[in-house]
Order: structure tokens, then C-alpha cells, then sequence
């Protein structure tokens, strides 16, 4: 009952919230549901960890209520919850200069029926329930997007729904073919009967996989499917530009990673030479995927278009220990989804806080930044140098897992597209760092007033800048966390 008590306890949040005129209560119930959903959630770390998986039936298939929870899960389940909270947390001092005062409340019921979908896109077993929470989550996704209520939101918003629906479409299509090869709807009974059901039917289950890889390709923005992304993420209020970048992309690409790994079955795809060419290509559009973003945030001028296009490029990663089909790869890309969460967050919610007491956006007018908001630019360092892949921080962590499983996977050529990914983050990054705290900008702005938000705003972006560190330095048991989930689906 974990599972179902976690999300209901955000839901019932979301719908007391709509009902609350006071903005300030509005926001402690949002943020009493997280503190509670996260200790509910931490119970399901404990119980997968020393027992089986946590599992519940309601029904007969293929229409019936199925959630099973193993120790990946739960580890989602964890960051989406852990993450949000910390956004929430920051919001406070943020969102009323983001969006209309009457909007507040529904921001925050928002957001708990965001991680509410979320978790259930996870927890969920039957694709008949999986689907309606990847459909609901998209909705409010939108919804924290266009809540802002400018022109650039609503179109952004709504050019995000309407290409998220078209990679719902495409993967429905890729379910409603499976189940008529197997006739389940739930991962272990696809794979249950793939095993009897393939030989025969590979053309099918190719044109199934092909269906589902291009509609989780659009709703996990990778390119050159993200096109929705960068206005998205970049005009939307910065608490949702960080919850869109650190959660809601990474659940869509989970449930992919389970589809290959507990539907369909690493075995029989690596077994198909048609089916592992698809891999094959998912690995090399992600490298593609690393350059393109690199690249397109080196152009932008834009500070949260810039960090909105640099998630195209960690999309890619991602993508890239997926399509390697090892133990490794998926090792690589599960720490990733972690590493990226915490930094992105950290990131956008640092660039809100930059844009809220200096009203500019400008990449080109933030020289001598570090003078006048010296803790801010501070944190933004700290993302920044995780990002680029620096030693201590979570981002070098990433990256060394990669570059282990590219050599275990004898992919050696990619090496150089990873070396020259982490160089074209530095070549966008740093300077903006540089420019910040050295130079005639810097010496210009000595005693000038300072821009600083109170401590207290900035305890939740510290929280996300220590974590960065902690986690690379004392990251061990949440590496061999995830590595006894991927024995669990391997």
C-alpha cells in the first residue's frame, strides 16, 4: 500500500490546494504532502532493498490495477519526490514573482499532481495504467508552463502538449501491438510471452519497439525531437523550468528503460539483429544528441535558454548508455538521470534567482555578477562545474561511468564525442563564471549595492549545490543501490 498511500497523499494535497485562497497556505501544503510523500517513499527504498519487490493486484488483466515496485522504482519514486521538494521549497521566495498572485494555488496543486503522475508512470506494471499517468503528468507539465500567462507561455505550452500527445500517440501504437502479440497489457506478461510469441512475429514486435523509441524520443525532447523543449523550459517560471528538466523527462525515459529491460528483454533485443540496430541507433542519435545541444547552447545569449538547451545534450547521455545495451551503459544512464536532476534544478533555480533581482536574462550583461550576488554565482559555479565534468562533483562522476562503460562496450571511437562534449559545456559555462567574479567587469562593480537574496531563500539551492558534491564524493551506497535494481531487471 506504499506506493498508492505516496501518491494519493500528493493528490489529496493538489485538491485541498485548489480550494485554498491563502497563497502562503497553499504553499506548506504543498510542501507538508512532499515531506510526508518523501518519507513514505524512503520506506519503499528500505523495504525493496532487504525484501522483494512491493507488490499489489487489483483485478484480472489486461485492465486491472497493477502496481510492482522494485528497487529502481523506488529509487525514482525518491528523486522525484526529494527533487520537487526542494523546488517547492525554493519556489516560496520565488513564485510570486513569476506569476499572477490568484495563480499561486493552482501552481502548487499543480506540481503535486505532477509528481503524483510521475511517481504513478513509475509504480505502475499494467500499460493500461502507465499510460493514463503519462497522460495526465503531461498535462500538468503544460499547465506549470503556460500558468505564467504570457504569450510566449501559452504558445510554448501549448506546442509542448501538442507534441508530447503525438509522442503519447506513437507509443500507444507500440503497446496496442504488443498486446495483441501477447494479449497483456503488463510488463512481465509481454515478457512472459514474447519468450513463446516472437519467433513469427518479429516484424511485428520490431514495428512495436520502432513506435515506442520515436514516442519516447519526443517526450524525452532528443534530438532533433526537442524541439519543444527550449521554449518550453525556457520561458516557463523557473521552479517549473527546473522541475520540467530534472524530473519530468527522465520519468518518460524510465519507463523506457523498462520497456526494453522487464517487457521485451535485453536478451531477445541484443539476440535480433534488427532490434539491436535500434540500439545501435539510439546510442549514435545520443551522441549526436551530446554535439547538437553542446553547440546550440554555445549560440544562445539567453541564460535559461542556454541551460535549457544544455539538457538536449544530457538527454543525450543518457540516451547514449541506453543504446549501449551493457550493464554498464544502463548503469551510466540510471546515475546520470540522478546527476542531472540535481544539477539541473540547482541551475535553473539559480538563473530564477538571477533574473529575479537583476530583471535581465542576458548572458552578455552578467560580467561582475559575483561581486553584487556573491553566494548566488557561488552555487551557479558549483552546477557549472559539475556540468562540464569537473573532480568532486557529481557531473565528473557521471561522466568517468561513461567513459568505464564505452570501454567495456569496445564503442571506443565515442570517447573523443564525450571528451569533446564535456570541452564545448566548459566553452559555455566558464565564461560565465569567469566573467562573474574576474576582470574589469568584476573591478567595476566593487562597492557596488549588493543584489543577494536572504540566506533563507537560498537554503534549498544550497541543499541541491551540497548534494552535487556529497553525492560524488560519498556516492557508494546509492551506486550499489542501483546496481542491485539493474540485477533485478538485467
Amino acid at each position: 500500500m506504499l506506493p498508492v498511500i505516496t501518491m494519493l497523499v500528493l493528490l489529496a494535497a493538489s485538491v485541498v490546494i485548489v480550494f485554498v485562497k491563502s497563497n502562503t497556505l497553499a504553499k506548506q501544503l504543498a510542501i507538508l504532502a512532499h515531506a510526508v510523500a518523501l518519507v513514505l517513499s524512503s520506506c519503499m527504498l528500505y523495504v525493496t532493498a532487504g525484501t522483494a519487490a512491493i507488490s499489489m493486484v487489483l483485478g484480472t488483466e489486461p485492465w486491472n490495477f497493477y502496481i510492482l515496485v522494485s528497487q529502481l522504482d523506488a529509487f525514482m519514486v525518491t528523486l522525484f519526490i526529494g527533487v520537487s521538494l526542494l523546488i517547492l521549497w525554493a519556489s516560496i521566495s520565488m513564485i510570486d514573482h513569476d506569476i499572477e498572485t490568484k495563480r499561486v494555488p493552482l501552481f502548487y496543486a499543480l506540481m503535486c499532481i505532477l509528481i503524483a503522475t510521475l511517481c504513478g508512470v513509475v509504480i505502475f506494471e499494467n500499460f493500461f495504467n502507465i499510460f493514463l499517468m503519462v497522460e495526465f503528468s503531461s498535462f500538468a507539465a503544460a499547465g506549470i508552463v503556460i500558468i505564467k500567462n504570457k504569450p510566449e507561455n501559452i504558445k510554448a505550452g501549448l506546442k509542448y502538449l501538442t507534441l508530447s500527445i503525438l509522442g503519447s500517440s506513437f507509443i500507444l501504437m507500440g503497446i496496442v501491438i504488443l498486446y495483441f502479440v501477447t494479449g497483456s497489457l503488463s510488463l512481465t506478461g509481454i515478457y512472459a510471452s514474447l519468450g513463446q510469441n516472437f519467433p513469427g512475429n518479429e516484424e511485428v514486435v520490431r514495428n512495436a519497439l520502432i513506435f515506442i523509441t520515436i514516442g519516447t524520443a519526443l517526450k524525452g525532447a532528443l534530438f532533433p525531437l526537442h524541439i519543444w523543449l527550449p521554449d518550453a523550459h525556457g520561458t516557463a517560471p523557473s521552479p517549473s523550468s527546473a522541475a520540467l528538466s530534472a524530473l519530468v523527462l527522465k520519468a518518460y525515459i524510465y519507463i523506457y528503460i523498462k520497456i526494453l529491460h522487464k517487457a521485451i528483454g535485453i536478451d531477445l533485443i541484443l539476440s535480433d539483429e534488427f532490434l539491436s540496430l535500434i540500439l545501435f541507433l539510439l546510442m549514435f542519435v545520443g551522441a549526436g544528441a551530446m554535439m547538437a545541444g553542446s553547440i546550440m547552447a554555445l549560440l544562445q545569449r539567453d541564460l535559461k535558454r542556454m541551460i535549457a538547451y544544455s539538457s538536449v545534450a544530457q538527454v543525450g547521455y543518457i540516451f547514449l548508455g541506453i543504446g549501449m545495451g551493457t550493464r554498464l551503459g544502463l548503469f551510466a544512464a540510471m546515475f546520470h538521470i540522478l546527476a542531472h536532476a540535481l544539477t539541473k534544478a540547482l541551475l535553473f533555480l539559480v538563473a530564477g534567482s538571477i533574473i529575479q533581482e537583476t530583471h535581465n536574462r542576458d548572458i552578455d550583461k552578467m560580467g561582475g555578477l559575483g561581486t553584487r550576488m556573491r553566494v548566488t554565482m557561488i552555487l551557479f559555479t558549483v552546477g557549472a562545474l559539475s556540468m562540464v565534468g569537473i573532480p568532486l562533483f557529481v557531473g565528473f562522476n557521471s561522466k568517468w561511468f561513461f567513459a568505464v562503460s564505452l570501454i567495456d562496450s569496445q564503442h571506443l571511437w565515442f570517447l573523443t564525442i564525450l571528451a569533446l562534449s564535456s570541452l564545448l559545456n566548459g566553452c559555455y559555462y566558464f565564461p560565465i563564471v569567469i566573467r562573474a567574479f574576474f576582470g574589469k567587469d568584476a573591478e567595476a562593480m566593487q562597492g557596488a549595492a549588493s543584489l543577494e537574496r536572504p540566506m533563507k531563500h537560498l537554503a534549498p539551492v544550497m541543499v541541491l549545490a551540497a548534494l552535487v558534491v556529497l553525492v560524488a564524493i560519498f556516492g557508494g551506497p546509492i551506486n550499489a543501490y542501483i546496481n542491485a535494481g539493474i540485477d533485478s531487471i538485467w
